[in-house]
C-alpha cells in the first residue's frame, strides 16, 4: 500500500474511487485544480474523461483514497482492486497523462463556453506564429506555444479558466 502513497505523492495525484464513476483521478497539475475552492476536474479511469465537481464534495464517502477504499472492500475482492488501481495508476503516469492534454482543453473550454451561453468548439494547435498575452478574464498567462487556440474565432485558450475571445467567441472571418 507504500505504492500508493508515494507514487500519487510524486506525481501530484490523488487516486481513489466514488461509487458513482469508479476509480477517479484529481491531477493537481491540471491548471484549474491548482486550488479546491470551487469546481474541480476528475478523470474518470473507466473511460477517460473529464467531469467536474464541487471541491467542497471531496470527501469521505462520496471519495475515497484508493488504500482507504482497498481496507474498507470484502476481503476477497481486495487483491484483484488493487491490481486495477495499480494499472490505472500507471497507465495514467505512463501514457494517459499526455495524452489527455487535448481533451483536458476542450472540456474546459466547452464548459466556459457554455456558461457564456454558446455552443461547444473543438480546439486545436497554432500553425502561425507565436503569441502571448494574458487571458482578460482570469489574468492568466495563455501562450499558443504550450496552450491551444479555439477553432471559431481563434484565440490563445486559457487552460485555467477556458475562456477565449472577450465579449464572446464568434466566428473568425478572413
Amino acid at each position: 500500500m507504500d505504492y500508493f502513497y508515494s507514487k500519487t505523492q510524486d506525481n501530484d495525484l490523488w487516486l481513489g474511487f466514488k461509487p458513482q464513476y469508479g476509480w477517479v483521478i484529481y491531477d493537481r497539475k491540471l491548471p484549474s485544480n491548482k486550488s479546491v475552492h470551487g469546481e474541480v476536474y476528475w478523470i474518470k479511469c473507466s473511460d477517460w474523461t473529464f467531469f467536474k465537481d464541487k471541491g467542497s464534495n471531496w470527501n469521505y464517502p462520496e471519495y475515497s483514497f484508493v488504500v482507504s477504499y482497498l481496507k474498507d472492500i470484502e476481503t476477497n475482492q481486495q487483491k484483484e482492486n488493487e491490481e486495477k488501481a495499480l494499472s490505472i495508476l500507471d497507465e495514467y503516469i505512463n501514457k494517459k497523462r499526455n495524452e489527455m492534454d487535448l481533451k483536458y482543453i476542450e472540456t474546459i473550454h466547452n464548459n466556459y463556453l457554455e456558461k457564456k451561453g454558446f455552443s461547444p468548439r473543438s480546439v486545436l494547435k497554432a500553425k502561425s506564429g507565436r503569441r502571448e498575452s494574458g487571458c482578460w478574464e482570469c489574468k492568466n498567462t495563455v501562450d499558443n506555444k504550450y496552450d491551444y487556440e479555439c477553432s471559431t474565432c481563434r484565440w490563445i485558450i486559457c487552460s485555467s479558466c477556458g475562456a477565449c475571445k472577450q465579449f464572446g467567441c464568434i466566428e473568425r472571418k478572413n
